[in-house]
């Protein structure tokens, strides 16, 4: 009888004892996946909601060849003029960048100056694209009735890249070279002239799209959907900013006939201070309120 009740009571306890592991493993299970699945939502929604994608901390320099990026270039990193030759490969440097406010220490800015030549400048540029915090993109005002076409074709990339329009990219135009002579086209007319660029520019896009996918209304394209003429002011999603001056200013003249662009930077060039007759105030203030805002 003894036996029979120690039996008895041996096989409630295994039982209590198997009982408690499989109590608590199904709830264990269930808290993990929902705890899984939650970190999966939460990541998933945070990259997909407006303005998640962060801006990079550089300042890019675009624009065609032969338009005066690496000259600035110069500027912002040695503060020297600087007579440079065109090169196939992206210069990087730092400027600092003083604080109009006294209590607000010097800020480090990185500058990356992108190669214009046409074969290589896409690629370059799809590799420092996600670096950018804002673009200063440069354009000669001597040879822009020109060189309008590629001018609007590498500025259209641009304001179509769909990252920029995520972060709201500020983008400084710089209708550079205003000091070589009388006759050059304004900013208002550079604009002007632009606009009618990349208005043919998205039709012509528009019907390739059309072409191939059969859904040009739904296109998303830079301007105002519906609207014929495109206008910068129309784009909303992107900082856009118009100036001029001169990235060479008036120290000499003979500089003018080299002006520059994507160049290998060669000390043993010639070099003039970059405080003599500089006119790059519109450009300063415009990085001042993008990196001390």
């Amino acid at each position: 009888m003894d036996a029979q009740k120690k039996s008895l009571f041996d096989d409630a306890v295994d039982g209590e004892l198997l009982s408690e592991p499989s109590q608590t493993f199904a709830p264990t299970v269930i808290i993990s996946l929902l705890v899984v699945f939650l970190t999966i939502f939460i990541l998933w929604w945070i990259k997909r909601r407006p303005g998640s994608h962060r801006r990079g901390e550089c300042l890019l320099l675009c624009g065609a060849s032969n338009s005066g990026k690496t000259l600035l270039f110069c500027r912002f990193t040695m503060g020297l003029a600087k007579r440079t030759i065109t090169s196939m490969a992206t210069n990087t440097g730092s400027m600092i960048l003083e604080s109009s406010s006294s209590d607000r220490p010097p800020k480090k800015i990185h500058v990356i100056d992108i190669p214009g030549n046409l074969r290589i400048r896409q690629r370059d540029f799809n590799t420092n694209k996600s670096s950018a915090k804002a673009i200063i993109f440069v354009i000669d005002s001597t040879t822009i009735k020109e060189e309008s076409k590629d001018v609007s074709d590498y500025l259209y990339d641009i304001l179509h890249e769909k990252s920029f329009r995520q972060q709201r990219l500020p983008i400084l135009i710089f209708c550079n070279k205003q000091d070589i002579n009388n006759d050059v086209e304004t900013v208002q007319s550079i604009r002007a002239l632009l606009e009618n660029e990349l208005t043919m520019k998205r039709k012509t896009r528009a019907s390739a799209v059309d072409v191939h996918q059969g859904k040009s209304d739904t296109i998303d394209d830079i301007g105002q959907l519906g609207k014929e003429k495109f206008e910068f002011n129309d784009i909303k999603d992107i900082q856009i900013t118009f100036v001029d001056g001169s990235a060479l200013g008036n120290e000499k003249k003979s500089f003018a006939d080299q002006y520059d662009d994507e160049a290998d930077i060669d000390s043993a060039g010639d070099e003039t201070d970059a405080d003599g007759g500089m006119n790059l105030d519109q450009v300063y203030d415009w990085i001042q309120k993008v990196w001390m805002k």
